[in-house]
């Protein structure tokens, strides 16, 4: 009886450790779609690589120095507020990455935005 419970007990594990390669695995979001997140409300999308209209501008340090201080940009730090209080560039805004969308209104207007995270 014992030997017969084992036997089951390796049959019911050969059996789940076979089932898990036959399971193909996840995929991955493609460019473009839209992927449901647990807040009904908030949608992400994927940009297209191709879309040049997709992809951010990137500048380099020395280029946003000088329009931070021209006064054509401005720093935007969108990191969590702890984050921010433990240091940031001098002079940048805190909107953490969260709460972006809802204080869009709230951005200089008129002037580039340079957001950073690190």
């Amino acid at each position: 009886m014992r030997s017969m419970l084992i036997a089951a007990a390796a049959l019911l594990t050969a059996g789940i450790a076979a089932a898990q390669y036959k399971t193909p695995p996840a995929q991955l979001p493609q460019p473009g779609s839209v992927q449901a997140t647990p807040n009904p409300n908030l949608q992400i999308t994927y940009p297209n690589p191709d879309d040049e209209l997709a992809t951010a501008r990137r500048i380099p340090r020395e280029e946003a120095i000088k329009m931070v201080k021209e006064g054509k940009a401005v720093y935007i730090d969108v990191r969590s507020k702890d984050a921010y209080d433990a240091g940031h560039i001098p002079g940048a805004m805190s909107v953490p990455l969260n709460e972006l969308q809802s204080e869009l209104n709230k951005l200089p207007k008129r002037k580039f935005l340079i957001p950073y995270c690190s």
